[in-house]
This record gives structure tokens, C-alpha cells and sequence, in this order.
């Protein structure tokens, strides 16, 4: 799949540009292989980020089986336009020269237009420890964009005791609340997001 947005991140060799696009089977098969590593310094996110990669791929080969999943921006706007039907997709972030997922995402768009984040994460062995910063910002930023094309208004999902730090760094949370079990990204914040995403945007040919 082609990148739709191209967010920089920070790596051991310096800034570089993920290659955000949107997953098919190969990449839901390719997210069972993060069991094989472990962080040695984050066992707690290591193991967060292993199950929710799994799971990501379980709900992709769910959703592809009753065509409830989509491989595009064009393809989710034209569906969802065209009624109320829940839609699933996966987002796989790349670096460049490489086929190997180092972030990922499981979305779904409600019938009511809403966008929920069900799983967000990481390489287990692209964290700080290994020099790596960014790649979760880099799929927040993915979203946006996404929601911008789309016109979705909330972006919602749960937080894990281990995640809820991220998503409060990252200023998503109204008036920067404490983050418990659950983040809205709506009004202002989402605004932002979609704003900080447009420079990043690939454009078409």
C-alpha cells in the first residue's frame, strides 16, 4: 500500500520520515511476528504492545472476512457516505527501505461517524531504550489527517495504566485533564492535530 502521510520520527541514525499507509492481509500477517521480540528495558509495554499488535491483526481478517474493512482514504470516504455501516482499518508505519512494521494501529468508524482508536502501538524493540521517539505521535498525526478528509469529529479510545502518560503528553485531553481509562480528541485538539498532520500529507501524483 502506498503511504498517505509521512510524519518524521526521531531513530538512532537521526530524524527520518515513517511511511504511514494503510494495511492489507501481508502486514495483518506481519504484525504476528512482534511476539518473537520483547523490550529488555519495558517488559510492561512490550507485552502491551505484542497483544494489541495480535489483536490488530485478529479484528483485520474479522472485518475483511464480512467486507467491513477498508484500504484507503478514498474508500472510506466514499463509504461512509454512503450509509451508517461500521468500518474497520488497520494503519502500519514503516521506515524508509524497510517492510517492517514498526507501528500500528486498529481503527474503526462507528455508524455515527466517529472514529475509535482501539489499539495503538509500537515495536517492542523501537522504544526510547533503542533510540526511537515518536512513532505513537506519528500515527496520532495519521489520524488526523484521516478524520480532516473524512469530517469525523471525535476521535475516542481507551488508555491503559501504561499508555494513559502518552496520550496526556501529547495534550489531547480537554483543559489537559488527567487521563483515566478512556481519551476524547474533539474541538480544538482535534483541530490541531488535523493542522500539525497537513504538512506531513503525501500528495497525489
Amino acid at each position: 500500500m502506498k503511504p498517505f502521510i509521512q510524519p518524521p520520527v526521531v531513530t538512532p541514525k537521526g530524524e527520518q520520515f515513517l511511511s504511514v499507509s494503510f494495511g492489507d492481509s501481508a502486514d495483518a500477517e506481519r504484525l504476528d511476528s512482534w511476539n518473537d521480540a520483547r523490550s529488555p528495558t519495558d517488559m510492561v509495554n512490550s507485552r502491551d504492545s505484542i497483544e494489541f499488535a495480535s489483536l490488530a491483526g485478529k479484528r483485520w481478517r474479522y472485518y475483511a472476512g464480512r467486507a467491513e474493512n477498508v484500504g484507503s482514504i478514498d474508500e472510506l470516504v466514499l463509504r461512509s457516505a454512503k450509509g451508517h455501516d461500521e468500518l474497520g482499518f488497520l494503519l502500519v508505519a514503516k521506515l524508509p527501505g524497510s517492510n517492517d512494521i514498526i507501528g500500528m494501529a486498529w481503527c474503526r468508524r462507528t455508524w455515527c461517524n466517529h472514529l475509535v482508536l482501539d489499539f495503538l502501538a509500537s515495536h517492542p524493540l523501537y522504544d526510547k531504550s533503542s533510540g526511537y521517539r515518536r512513532i505513537g505521535a506519528s500515527m496520532l498525526l495519521a489520524l488526523g489527517h484521516i478524520t480532516r478528509c473524512t469530517k469525523i469529529p471525535l476521535i475516542w479510545g481507551e488508555a491503559t495504566l501504561a499508555s494513559a502518560g502518552f496520550y496526556k503528553a501529547a495534550a489531547l485531553q480537554e483543559n489537559k485533564r488527567k487521563v483515566q481509562d478512556h481519551f476524547f480528541i474533539r474541538g480544538r485538539n482535534l483541530a490541531n492535530l488535523q493542522r500539525d498532520a497537513t504538512p506531513f500529507v503525501v500528495t497525489k501524483q
